[in-house]
């Protein structure tokens, strides 16, 4: 089946990786910036960055175990995964924005390999060594669900969620339509463990801007903080965990601001 592109004007590339193939797509002309998606999710959270476009290559990756890539979960594996991409594009270096669990990996990038970076972005970024209130995800019970195939009580376990909370109808429905795809294949295989922590980049000279929703959870909130007080600009945004859909404009602006303060001398 032919993988079409959901941005009007993007076009879908399939990159190949251990287990089968990731899908990215492209638009736009200029310095990439590489989007990575949080958990349930795929590359449609990016729906609204296309504005970006008119000055950077945007290029938006479905995770393996997520959205059309057939590549297999391994969360592990995912850093790799972006270096496999660039190489595909014939980037040396880049920007690099991750969501949520994206932003785990985005983390784990950074710190292993800095200097393929331009500047970093943590949106909502889960962390291991903050310590928050319990955002009571129902994985257990959502993993239950999977391996049963009853994605209709996956589905409705996770859409009532915080941090799949949206504060406009346009964003609602692209939620809607993510998680109306989400099959859980991370739950039937469990994707191996990735660690994210605010020390990873310490000495790393990564230049990283934090977005926030105002909404968001209060341990996305204290996420940010930390990374703040370790060296990162804050930027608190309109909307939730999914601030990006909520408030596009203000979003979009603050990423341009992030790359254009962000870039140091290659």
């Amino acid at each position: 089946m032919a993988v079409r592109p959901h941005w009007p004007g993007g076009t879908v590339h399939a990159v190949a990786a251990p287990g089968g193939t990731l899908i990215a797509e492209t638009l736009g002309s200029g310095p990439a910036l590489l989007l990575l998606h949080g958990w349930t999710l795929d590359r449609r959270l990016w729906s609204l960055q296309a504005p970006l476009a008119a000055r950077h290559t945007l290029i938006a990756i479905d995770r393996r175990g997520f959205g059309q890539s057939t590549a297999p979960p391994d969360l592990a594996a995912e850093p790799d995964d972006v270096l496999r991409v660039a190489a595909t594009f014939g980037l040396d270096r880049f920007h690099l924005l991750g969501m949520s669990q994206g932003g785990r990996v985005a983390l784990a990038l950074a710190a292993r390999a800095p200097d393929r970076l331009l500047s970093l972005m943590l949106q909502g970024s889960a962390l291991d060594d903050v310590t928050g209130p319990d955002e009571g995800v129902p994985i257990a019970a959502m993993a239950s669900a999977a391996q049963r195939a009853d994605f209709a009580a996956l589905r409705a376990l996770w859409a009532g969620h915080p941090l799949m909370a949206c504060t406009t109808p346009r964003a609602r429905r692209i939620a809607a339509a993510m998680l109306g795809d989400y099959a859980g294949r991370d739950l039937v295989i469990p994707a191996s463990a990735l660690p994210a922590s605010t020390t990873m980049l310490a000495g790393k000279g990564v230049a990283v801007t934090t977005l926030t929703g105002a909404d968001d959870t209060l341990q996305r909130q204290a996420n940010a903080a930390a990374l703040a007080s370790a060296g990162a600009v804050s930027v608190t945004l309109p909307g939730g965990h999914l601030c990006n859909l909520d408030a596009p404009a203000a979003f979009n602006a603050a990423v341009a601001t992030a790359i254009i303060t962000g870039l140091r001398p290659a």
